[in-house]
């Protein structure tokens, strides 16, 4: 189930979006929910958080405007399904600084609210998808979204997660990727898959990672390290 809230003072542009939303949902066999409010004032007394929210704001609103909206959400945590629509193309660098999901543009929400809703949709497979492996010791499962890298030498794999946490065991890079079938994940070369997502730097040869370890890329690799990486990047921001 997804909880939707649209948010815009246009009541006409307000039931176009639901309209688009609703079709793209119901024709994707989705289960939703979609609430919407004409107001900063009437979002901010009314919604309350949901599990697997998007939450779709105009930028420009009267009174309580979408950013303001989304200053309140991010210091609840809940800024980063947040998509701005906007008919101002200057005002999206003003919004970056609220770390949104992503953006729509008015004049063509007929398209890109279809393409945001699949990248939304992509997003949360990822999250509730889980890596399965056997260590010496024990069989593990944790969740693919806190997979940081997977590094292959002298026949094991050492993975390590977003806290630093790292496991050994036998396998193939191959093997492993085929369970990592969210974008994010590029294998930079033979022996090395990353998580881009976690990715502070692209160097000229190289990822480096958040914990600071350097993940080298291969030199065929290297001009779709780069398109996926800004991809990532420019996602996430």
């Amino acid at each position: 189930m997804i909880s939707v809230s649209i948010c815009d003072d246009d009541t006409i542009m307000l039931q176009t979006m639901k309209k688009i939303v609703e079709n793209e949902l119901q024709h994707r066999k989705i289960g939703f929910e979609c609430n919407i409010y004409t107001s900063g004032e009437e979002f901010l007394k009314l919604n309350k958080k949901t599990k697997n929210e998007l939450i779709i704001l105009d930028i420009e609103m009267p009174g309580i405007s979408g950013l303001k909206i989304a200053e309140h959400l991010k210091n609840e945590g809940r800024n980063k399904n947040i998509v701005f629509a906007t008919s101002h193309e200057n005002l999206v660098f003003r919004s970056l600084q609220c770390y949104p999901f992503s953006f729509i543009r008015k004049s063509n929400i007929e398209i890109e609210i279809p393409e945001m809703i699949e990248q939304f949709l992509k997003q949360n497979a990822e999250k509730h998808s889980y890596f399965a492996f056997e260590t010496k010791k024990s069989a593990m499962c944790i969740p693919v979204e806190n997979i940081m890298y997977l590094t292959y030498w002298d026949h094991k794999i050492i993975l390590v997660t977003n806290e630093n946490r790292k496991y050994e065991f036998r396998g193939a890079m191959k093997e492993c990727l085929s369970q990592l079938k969210g974008e994010h994940f590029f294998r930079a070369n033979s022996g090395a898959i990353v998580n881009l997502k976690y990715g502070k730097k692209l160097e000229d040869s190289c990822i480096l990672m958040k914990d600071n370890s350097r993940i080298q890329i291969s030199r065929e690799r290297k001009k779709e390290c780069k398109q996926r990486f800004m991809k990532c990047w420019r996602e996430s921001i």
